[in-house]
């Protein structure tokens, strides 16, 4: 399944004719572990969009103020779903909500509303006290689709605070988890963000002397990684090795940055240790050879540096702003290996 189809079959489930391609584009993320943090996935992003308008399920944006042009290719801030022919419309006739929803009677709801919030009311009124289950898992019983409440975080009666996940759907989010390996018992993981530094680091690790130096290191898999952290609580639980010290280890740019501030948060949330940079691999790489990519707002840079030291910071921000990268695959396996020295305390040069 391509970019645009996975985009096509998330604008068939909206009910707005006004759609954000932010959310298109996250539905385009989906299955595809590779295109979060591929440097080409704003070009297939720009394609997949023309796509849906030469299948004729969308419109662009007319004027540059619906345009994003931070990098290239521009991509569409929104597109809008073709109108449909006028149709004799029937207003729903006013419904028994259970009390659970009764503030849904002071809503003015669309007919799609009405499909999504009469299986919920009718799962309220006869199992009140159903089993919180995964969303997929309730979408199926529900629907009959385990895909149609996908994204439902993001549906205005949800943000506007009327219908809850867990209390109204009795259901919850359930991310693919966490990639952890259990290396060795000291308590901390260092969590890294592409394939290919994940395997050389784990090699690494895996070989060092003295064991007792070495804890969990986990997979990121890019922008997965903001989803699947909080998965970790469980694994520290059920294997009863807890960690003190969170350390990420991703790519210097934009998208890598700002993934690192977002996955902070959640994981926090779930009650795991703040996530910090793994600040002497970040130094290692500040050595190499940057890769040059359209700059972006200066703006969000800030914002997004402000994850590092403050020193490191400054200097991230003036590469960045100047339109220069660091990606992982700039610090090669033999590069690494030299400059992780088994006579110095491992966690010090991470």
């Amino acid at each position: 399944m391509t970019a645009a189809d996975r985009m096509a079959g998330f604008l068939a489930r909206q009910s707005r004719q006004c759609v954000d391609f932010d959310a298109l584009a996250g539905a385009a993320d989906e299955g595809d572990s590779s295109l979060p943090c591929s440097p080409g996935r704003r070009q297939v992003l720009a394609d997949a969009a023309h796509e849906l308008v030469r299948r004729g399920l969308a419109r662009l944006p007319a004027g540059q103020n619906g345009w994003d042009y931070s990098a290239h290719p521009p991509l569409p801030l929104w597109v809008k779903r073709p109108s449909l022919p006028r149709a004799a419309r029937t207003r729903p006739g006013p419904r028994a909500w259970v009390p659970q929803l009764s503030g849904l009677a002071a809503v003015q709801l669309t007919p799609g509303d009405h499909v999504l919030l009469d299986p919920v009311n009718a799962l309220l009124r006869d199992r009140p006290d159903a089993e919180v289950v995964p969303v997929a898992e309730r979408s199926y019983e529900l629907y009959g689709d385990e895909k149609y409440l996908h994204g439902i975080e993001r549906h205005r009666l949800v943000t506007r605070g009327i219908l809850d996940v867990t209390v109204h759907l009795r259901a919850r989010p359930a991310p693919a988890p966490l990639a952890m390996y259990e290396l060795g018992p000291a308590p901390w993981m260092l969590i890294v963000e592409n394939s290919a530094a994940f395997t050389g680091l784990r090699e690494v690790l895996g070989g060092w002397p003295d064991r007792d130096q070495v804890g969990w290191l986990g997979y990121g898999a890019g922008d997965q990684l903001i989803a699947s952290l909080p998965t970790a609580v469980d694994a520290f639980r059920e294997r009863d090795h807890p960690v003190d010290r969170l350390l990420l280890y991703g790519d210097l740019d934009l998208d890598g940055l700002e993934c690192a501030r977002q996955a902070d948060v959640r994981g926090r949330r779930a009650g795991l240790p703040a996530l910090l940079p793994a600040v002497g691999l970040y130094r290692a790489l500040l050595t190499r050879t940057a890769r040059v990519v359209p700059t972006a707002p200066a703006a969000r840079l800030r914002e997004a540096v402000s994850w590092l030291p403050l020193d490191m910071a400054a200097e991230v921000f003036d590469l960045l702003a100047c339109g220069r990268v660091l990606r992982q695959e700039a610090l090669p396996l033999p590069v690494l290996r030299a400059r992780l020295d088994p006579a110095v305390p491992l966690l010090a040069q991470l």
